[in-house]
């Protein structure tokens, strides 16, 4: 019976020290996962190891060792980290906006010339782009025809001339014998009837004779302005009738630029307005025009409005069908502060910019710095490009165009680039 309860207690006491050094195990190890790292803010560090709250036969309690204290190491607060913005620079410029358009240059007056009979061209007097003055012959067609019928209608007219003289003889020679009483008054009259039809005659071959002449003048034809001729329409020897064009006379003095205005433009087309063109023949010139013509008619497939601009050629050097380029001005804003349309925000109905005023800029260190707003401005001239600042922000402002980090009202950034706009 006593060495029951041996047993019993033994197996008790064996228990009690498995669940004792169990819970010891599971307390160092959360004490390792939750400790202080050594040296951080003086805590101790101590050694592995555990102390029994009792002791046992053959057995020492084992002593708990510490580290000597250390010093605590002071905490260097963190700089904030400024977001950093790109900006351009206020600045008052002399501004000029202008359209772009291409179009092709034309003579002042294009006049066609064709010969006004038919005929074989028999010779042409001028060359391709040569200059021409008024009154110049510029080509001839055949004329045998019309020789033919002008010394027909001379001789026809001649014949009806010596007619006409023979009865105005007899007529004198009757009026003489009617007053003597040798005729009666009824031969008289038949006389006058023969003078009167003979002097019809006359008439009627003198005007066959002009006819004929003026067919001859038309085998010629003339230079109707000064200018400078186009391209042959037609060749020496080719047969041509009225409605065949020989060539074309280009008057040159002035000549227009007919360009395409795009839809979405025309409300800054105006009459009068100024405009340089420029052609790639003389790459260095600029020549200057005003807008003299609009058409009132919007082009159906290319949905462009034709303009013509006047521009003065007194050298010659523009000539016709070139292609030019021309740039119309539509505003021309002296001393403005001008930005970036993309640098305004649009908000409930106000125009918004984000600006570092010139006063909150400060340079230390080779660093520059400034104090970010945003400030309600009043807006000029506006184009998709640029936006004239009236009120809100000054010169030597900077207007932030780009931004890295978070930018905050009122709160500092730093600055790492800064440009200007030019014209």
């Amino acid at each position: 019976m006593a060495a029951k309860i041996a047993r019993l207690l033994i197996g008790i006491w064996v228990v009690f020290l498995i669940a004792y050094f169990g819970m010891k195990w599971y307390q160092g190890q959360k004490a390792k996962s939750d400790a202080v790292p050594a040296g951080v803010a003086g805590q101790p560090v101590e050694k592995k190891g555990f102390s029994l709250p009792f002791s046992l036969p053959g057995m020492k309690q084992a002593e708990t060792e510490t580290t000597a204290p250390q010093p605590p190491v002071p905490q260097v607060p963190e700089e904030p980290i400024l977001p950093q913005v790109r900006t351009l620079k206020l600045k008052a410029v002399d501004f000029k906006d202008v359209l772009p358009v291409m179009g092709t240059i034309k003579g002042v007056t294009e006049i066609p010339l064709k010969f006004e009979i038919n005929g074989v061209i028999k010779q042409i007097n001028f060359r391709e782009g040569e200059r021409i003055k008024a009154g110049d012959l510029v080509a001839s067609i055949d004329s045998k025809d019309v020789e033919l019928k002008v010394a027909y209608a001379k001789s026809k007219f001649n014949a009806a001339q010596a007619a006409y003289n023979s009865v105005q003889k007899q007529l004198e020679i009757h009026r003489k014998l009617y007053e003597a009483g040798a005729i009666i008054k009824s031969k008289m009259e038949q006389i006058e009837l023969e003078v009167e039809s003979a002097r019809y005659q006359l008439e009627t071959t003198r005007s066959e004779e002009e006819l004929a002449s003026n067919e001859m003048r038309k085998t010629f034809l003339y230079a109707v302005k000064d200018g400078v001729m186009g391209a042959r329409d037609a060749e020496e020897g080719e047969f041509v009738t009225p409605q065949d064009k020989v060539a074309t006379i280009y008057e040159i003095n002035e000549v227009f630029v007919e360009v395409g205005v795009v839809e979405r433009d025309i409300d800054k087309i105006k009459l009068g307005q100024i405009a340089r063109v420029f052609v790639d023949a003389y790459p260095a010139l600029a020549f200057e025009g005003v807008v003299a013509y609009v058409y009132p008619v919007v082009e159906g497939k290319s949905r462009t409005l034709t303009v013509k601009i006047k521009v003065p050629n007194p050298k010659s050097l523009l000539l016709p069908g070139m292609f030019a380029r021309a740039e119309m001005s539509i505003v021309e804003l002296p001393h403005a502060l001008m930005i970036p349309a993309s640098a305004l925000i649009s908000s409930g109905g106000l125009t918004l910019l984000s600006v570092i005023p010139s006063r909150t800029i400060k340079e230390a260190e080779d660093e520059l710095t400034g104090i970010a707003q945003i400030v309600k401005v009043t807006t000029g001239y506006l184009s998709s490009d640029y936006a004239q600042i009236i009120e809100g922000a000054g010169e030597n402002d900077l207007v932030i165009l780009e931004v890295q980090g978070e930018l905050k009202e009122n709160a500092p950034v730093k600055i790492v680039g800064t440009e200007e706009l030019t014209f």
